[in-house]
């Protein structure tokens, strides 16, 4: 076995669903599943012998749920995780509250069957191996008791946040809306503003050109800084925003821990790319926070002309 691999540990309460996926990543040679767990009480207790390098996590199971595993594992060991879920929306309570308790990323589990397999682990490879890199150190600290009654979570509630996972954006003129990245590493969150209009747009993006994988940037093309910032462009121009009246924040494009292949100095190109995409295509970027080795948490919303960013021992700042 390579030291390079990645050793990845599934949590979900069903046994198919553990199957399914760890066949799956077996497939790409950089990753190891080392261990499967049905609830987050078995999980817990392979954590310290099986030491993964990221978790991918299911949300509702018995016993211990997906928030309450995150919220006893991160500050005791945190681990980069991934939640997996039929709950995970954009803009459920679910999410938020999974991001807020130290998940790095999240994908919906498919609803389309078999059919959505191939999709989904294109995906989960690159998700996984940029989620090796990330540095969540910063969560550890002293452990808080949380309960949820009858370890229930509320399937239906949404919240006013829009999540953004790697190579998702969004695009805004409803001023109740916030548009947010947690775990913000070696990625860029690339905001746009066009003030004339009152819309706001914000793009997670992972890697720096599309031409490493052209299949994936038609279905997501913001996963990359040149399909991205071409595809956030067209999306303010639908909304009636020219690239004259546009102007651009970035953050992130942190140095991650590791060096994995060609991930090393993956934030110091996408920062590099999203720059370039911008300059083409005449849009001004009017602040940037850039580099260093912290995961900011990035947000925008309608009105502000500004990107929040946040991190535990910084706080909140402004660019």
């Amino acid at each position: 076995m390579s030291d390079t691999k990645i050793k990845v540990l599934i949590v979900d309460d069903q046994a198919l669903v553990l199957d399914i996926l760890a066949k799956g990543l077996a497939k790409d040679p950089m990753i190891e599943v080392v261990g499967t767990a049905t609830d987050g009480y078995l999980a817990l207790n392979q954590v310290s012998r099986l030491k993964p390098d990221v978790i991918l996590l299911d949300m509702e199971m018995p016993r211990m749920n997906g928030i309450q595993f995150l919220l006893n594992l991160m500050p005791v060991n945190p681990i980069p995780t991934i939640v997996l879920s039929a709950l995970t929306q954009k803009d459920s309570k679910v999410t938020s509250e999974a991001f807020e308790a130290g998940a790095v990323d999240f994908l919906p589990k498919p609803g389309a069957g078999a059919r959505g397999l191939p999709e989904l682990f294109n995906q989960l490879f690159t998700k996984i191996k940029l989620a090796s890199t990330q540095d969540v150190s910063h969560l550890k600290r002293v452990k808080k008791d949380y309960t949820l009654p009858s370890n229930a979570l509320d399937r239906t509630a949404r919240t006013n946040q829009v999540i953004l996972g790697m190579g998702a954006f969004e695009v805004t003129k409803d001023p109740s809306k916030v548009l947010k990245i947690f775990a913000l590493g070696s990625c860029i969150g690339l905001a746009l503003f066009c003030p004339s209009a009152n819309i706001v747009g914000l793009a997670h993006i992972a890697l720096p050109a599309s031409q490493t994988d052209l299949e994936k940037a038609q279905k997501l093309p913001g996963y990359f800084a040149d399909s991205g910032v071409d595809v956030m462009v067209k999306t303010m121009q639908d909304f009636g925003c020219t690239p004259d009246k546009v102007y651009a924040k970035i953050a992130g494009g942190a140095k991650t821990k590791v060096e994995l292949g060609d991930y090393f100095s993956i934030g110091q190109r996408n920062a590099v790319a999203v720059k370039a995409g911008l300059l083409k295509r005449g849009i001004k970027i009017l602040g940037e926070d850039i580099g260093g080795s912290i995961s900011r948490t990035a947000s925008v919303k309608v009105g502000d002309r500004k990107l929040t960013l946040y991190f535990p021992d910084k706080g909140t700042w402004e660019i």
